[in-house]
């Protein structure tokens, strides 16, 4: 459906100057954008098609990238009918960083197309938000991302955990460290450990997650992304074997019988983990939270 929106609002040149495509990571988001950038200046390579993303250490757009993008907005296209930006991961600006941008998306230039790309809107200024004609992407079906997984001879059965991402699948076939983090967690999530032993090992599973976090936090936070979504697959499983569901619909089937939380239970855990880890708590006490409720 949004592709033959797109191809309609194209063809009549009806397509809103500024768009955000919303929807998980690893589902198309971004080649879709490109695609529209090509039929938009005419090449798959222009020097008019400008690709933004966060930068350094802290994972953000910095104001003087978004500063620069808006003084190149302003300037006539070099080869093309117009100019178009793609801006990845959009919801990870600060609030000043999405104020600066706000003004030129209210009052874009006639031959300039932002698409913005985005797998958490709702962290987006609600001000930069209705500036926007939103486009929701699903998620890839189990059945395409093992097919993707098979054609560069990987395991298919990758794509049960990947949620409908195909680059989480291909994430997890290129990290083995994955299933160790996995591990160390359903172990906790099992056997529920007192208190000091829980947080040891929570801080040992802390380390392992955030080797590199320096170099690479945006992978970091795939890798706690992961955690996370790990923790409810785990708990859909019990929940499934207490009511003697069918085996072949498990994530993980050799994991034992343990008695589990209500769901709604660990997805409020799990939000307030999330919103911890926004403001800056350590790892192991975001988890703690997930891993005993």
């Amino acid at each position: 459906p949004i592709k033959a929106y797109l191809q309609k609002a194209l063809g009549e040149n009806l397509l809103p100057q500024t768009l955000l495509f919303a929807g998980p990571d690893g589902i198309g988001k971004s080649l879709f954008a490109k695609a529209v950038a090509a039929q938009l200046l005419k090449s798959a390579r222009s020097p008019d098609l400008h690709l933004l993303a966060p930068e350094g250490k802290s994972g953000l757009y910095a104001i003087d990238t978004l500063r620069e993008m808006i003084e190149t907005e302003h300037s006539a296209p070099f080869e093309s009918p117009g100019k178009v930006f793609i801006l990845e991961e959009a919801d990870r600006m600060q609030p000043a960083s999405g104020n600066a941008l706000l003004k030129t998306l209210e009052e874009p230039s006639f031959d300039t197309t932002f698409i913005l790309l985005s797998s958490h809107p709702q962290e987006m200024l609600p001000t930069l938000l209705s500036r926007c004609a939103i486009l929701h992407f699903q998620p890839l079906s189990e059945e395409a991302i093992a097919s993707l997984l098979k054609a560069k001879g990987h395991k298919t059965h990758l794509a049960k955990w990947a949620h409908g991402s195909a680059s989480r699948a291909f994430e997890l076939a290129d990290h083995p460290e994955y299933e160790e983090h996995r591990k160390i967690l359903f172990a906790l999530l099992a056997e529920k450990p007192s208190y000091p032993e829980l947080i040891l090992k929570l801080t040992q599973l802390e380390e392992l997650v955030e080797e590199g976090s320096d170099e690479e936090p945006v992978k970091v936070s795939r890798r706690v992304e992961h955690l996370l979504a790990s923790i409810l697959m785990w708990h859909r499983d019990q929940h499934l074997r207490k009511l003697k569901g069918r085996p072949e619909l498990l994530f993980f089937p050799e994991e034992p019988f343990v008695e589990p939380a209500p769901l709604p239970q660990i997805e409020k855990a799990i939000d307030l983990a999330r919103l911890a880890l926004q403001r800056n708590m350590k790892l192991s006490l975001c988890l703690q939270r997930a891993v005993q409720s």
